[in-house]
């Protein structure tokens, strides 16, 4: 119940931007923490060991700039780890997209900087135009804002290079030029990764959607574990089991029913039917194997009794069909507990089967019954009779198996933990067959 209302609240939760923006960001955060640990490292090792070694031998401390060298690898480290101490706490879309835009913003705040050092000591700005093209090419921000941060951070930088350096070197040389060049590249960049990033996430979309259609086929033809099994190792190991339990129903008459009635009719009752009781074991966490004909054969590999409910259940759901659709529709049902095997036969419409003499005695549990009637192996009731109410029979001819005593269920105790009640007298009975039945 905890469960249904958790999705509930879920659902009815509103969703932050459209999928393609949530995948968008969501790519941008995986990208990004890797780069900033490396960043960090970097920064790190500049501040503690680059710095002091070059200001120990003289190579820098003749100048301003040598000494904001050092604040600035203070700062982007600070920058790098604040990132990656922060962003781990971050699980909304909302706050992803909106620690994505600060980051961008104050990244091109610092590159805009160190550009600006960089320009002024060295004449360089590679490291401004590694920074901007990492921008474009990791940050896959929606919208406008990572283009605008481009602009404005290569402006920023132009200006203070003009106000720090006098700009005429700045100009003179091509670096203004080769600057906006830069910038002008990068959006047209920014443009064509966000259209491929659209092209990606379309055909993801598509991949999954196929995908989630392969998996609804194979899932309906397999139990979902064996699907899982055939997915990961593409194939099906072959399992022994020493105790499965076999149900078998069976629509009685239903060669004549077929015979009175059209096609289409005859088809939209057995759909009707087997849609019901493939919705009983899937609630009864049962296995269906499969339908032969007005034959439905399901399979419990733990223990009887959800087995014998979902028998049970299946009589009541074709009496409901009955009093519904004014039919006269019965069914017999046969039940069997004992060892077998389980696997996936065949290369092409793969099928789950089950093989064993288990099988062999719940058919003939079936097919020797009675309509509207469960019937049950002595196995069987030996589990169940303690939980079951049971009606003895008696001993039955089995082909292939000689004298079986068997028993119809009739439904659940009303007391579990004695043998009173309706069942009393099959409880005799079947204890005075066993010992005719062993010789």
């Amino acid at each position: 119940m905890v469960d249904i209302v958790h999705a509930a609240a879920s659902r009815a939760a509103p969703r932050h931007g459209t999928d393609f923006e949530r995948w968008l960001i969501a790519r941008s955060f995986r990208m990004v923490v890797p780069l900033c640990r490396l960043g960090l490292l970097v920064a790190t090792l500049m501040l503690l060991l680059v710095d002091p070694l070059l200001f120990a031998n003289g190579t820098w401390g003749d100048r301003p700039q040598h000494h904001q060298l050092p604040l600035w690898h203070a700062a982007a480290a600070l920058y790098f780890a604040v990132f990656l101490l922060y962003a781990p706490r971050l699980a909304g879309h909302r706050a992803r997209k909106a620690c994505l835009a600060w980051c961008m913003a104050l990244g091109a705040a610092l590159f805009a900087w160190f550009g600006t050092l960089s320009w002024v000591l060295s004449g360089d700005m590679s490291t401004y135009a590694i920074f901007l093209l990492t921008m474009v090419c990791v940050f896959s921000y929606p919208g406008a804002l990572r283009r605008a941060l481009g602009v404005a951070s290569t402006a920023a930088l132009s200006a203070s290079i003009l106000w720090f350096d006098g700009g005429s070197v700045f100009f003179t040389s091509g670096a203004a030029f080769n600057l906006a060049a830069l910038t002008g590249v990068a959006l047209l960049l920014d443009a064509y990764l966000m259209t491929m990033n659209r092209a990606l996430f379309d055909e993801k979309r598509m991949v999954e959607h196929e995908r989630a259609r392969a998996d609804a086929v194979l899932f309906n033809a397999l139990p979902m574990s064996i699907a899982n099994e055939l997915k990961r190792n593409n194939a099906v190991a072959t399992r022994r089991h020493d105790r499965v339990c076999v149900l078998f129903v069976d629509i009685v008459g239903f060669t004549r029913f077929a015979a009175e009635h059209p096609p289409d009719a005859v088809l939209q009752v057995l759909d009707t039917v087997f849609s019901a009781f493939d919705t009983l074991v899937e609630h009864h966490g049962v296995e269906k194997i499969k339908t032969i004909g007005d034959a439905y054969m399901v399979i419990g590999t733990h223990g009887a009794t959800p087995l014998a409910q979902l028998a049970l259940d299946m009589l009541a759901a074709v009496d409901a069909y009955n009093r519904h659709a004014g039919g006269a529709l019965q069914v017999r049902a046969g039940m069997h507990v004992g060892p077998a095997i389980t696997g996936v036969i065949g290369l092409q419409r793969l099928h789950y089967d089950v093989w064993g003499d288990a099988v062999n005695i719940a058919s003939r549990m079936e097919s020797t019954g009675s309509a509207g009637r469960i019937q049950v192996s002595d196995a069987v009731w030996q589990e169940l009779r303690l939980v079951f109410r049971f009606r003895c029979r008696g001993t039955i001819a089995v082909k292939g198996k000689g004298p079986m005593c068997t028993f119809y269920l009739l439904g659940r105790q009303a007391a579990v933990g004695g043998n009173t009640g309706p069942d009393a007298d099959g409880h005799r009975r079947a204890a005075e067959l066993r010992p005719r039945l062993a010789t």
